[in-house]
């Protein structure tokens, strides 16, 4: 299993423009990787003010290394970028390179009131946060679509497509959803936001428009839905019937406005974690869907 990757130059850009590191600002950064994005951080911070944190001893000396012969100065560390922070150190901005499901409120606690957090959250986008005056909240809106390698605490990634569906042909499902919107930022982040357990990708198949969809939960539900023209093709098993659950989270989501990525909000707290739309982080929070059990032809 690969353990690191390097981001396309895009988003690198786009987080970097919503962190919006200042000349001085001490800046933390959370996954060194090959060092690139710390180089450009230390290029717009100055001197002695980036801080990185790399889980992984061999890929920190290579960066150390490549950081260095660029003419830039990064202390890289180490550690656990959840767990293993500076002692007694507050930070202006804060950045991780990898995706999290809940953001560790150890970084709000490094981060000065007013500061800036910036980082994946979920599987389908980044996040900025910005840090309450007195430092008990921290609030802010979703960037850009993006997918990024979850941090380690996420524990055994979930089973692949094809090994949860294990050759089984499955049972006929229903769904009259169109299938190509599946690739629609919009779409696939309410889905996250209302099903966060429920892994969605996509494909184009052949020249006749066909377009195809999977579904698993990574353990033992799954469902493929095709569409040729405006015909669509489910088939599901396992306990789940994820065809269901993608289809009456779609229509919340509709009923609720169909809101876009932007205009999703993040709210945290020490204790809690609240998704909102609109202006008011205290306003009307989006909750997951119960999961929805069927009947399954497992034995």
């Amino acid at each position: 299993m690969p353990t690191s990757s390097i981001s396309c130059a895009a988003i690198v850009a786009t987080m970097l423009d919503a962190l919006a590191p200042e000349p001085g600002h001490r800046v933390l950064e959370l996954g060194t990787g090959s060092g690139w994005n710390a180089a450009l951080l230390a290029q717009h911070a100055g001197k002695g003010h980036v801080t990185s944190i790399e889980i992984d001893a061999e890929l920190a000396a290579h960066a150390r290394r490549r950081i260095e012969a660029a003419g830039h100065h990064v202390r890289i560390i180490t550690g656990d970028g959840d767990a293993e922070l500076p002692e007694g150190e507050a930070f202006d901005r804060v950045i991780s390179t990898y995706a999290v499901e809940h953001v560790p409120w150890a970084w709000v606690g490094r981060t000065r009131p007013g500061g800036r957090i910036v980082t994946p959250w979920g599987h389908t986008g980044c996040v900025a946060l910005t840090v309450a005056e007195d430092g008990a909240s921290a609030t802010g809106w979703m960037q850009a679509p993006a997918r990024f390698m979850p941090t380690r605490h996420a524990g055994r990634p979930p089973a692949p497509f094809e090994r949860v569906r294990d050759g089984d042909i499955g049972a006929p499902a229903q769904f009259s959803r169109p299938v190509q919107q599946f690739a629609h930022p919009d779409v696939l982040f309410a889905l996250r936001v209302l099903l966060p357990d429920v892994q969605i990708d996509t494909r184009a198949v052949g020249t006749d428009g066909q377009v195809t969809a999977w579904l698993s939960d990574g353990r033992s539900s799954w469902a493929v839905l095709e569409q040729t023209g405006t015909a669509v093709a489910a088939h599901r098993d396992g306990q789940r019937d994820l065809a269901d659950e993608v289809g009456r989270a779609w229509t919340a989501w509709e009923e609720r406005g169909s809101p876009g990525m932007y205009d999703f909000g993040l709210h945290i707290t020490h204790d809690a974690h609240h998704v909102f739309t609109g202006d008011d982080p205290h306003g009307p929070h989006w909750q997951p869907l119960a999961p929805a059990h069927g009947r399954t032809s497992r034995t």
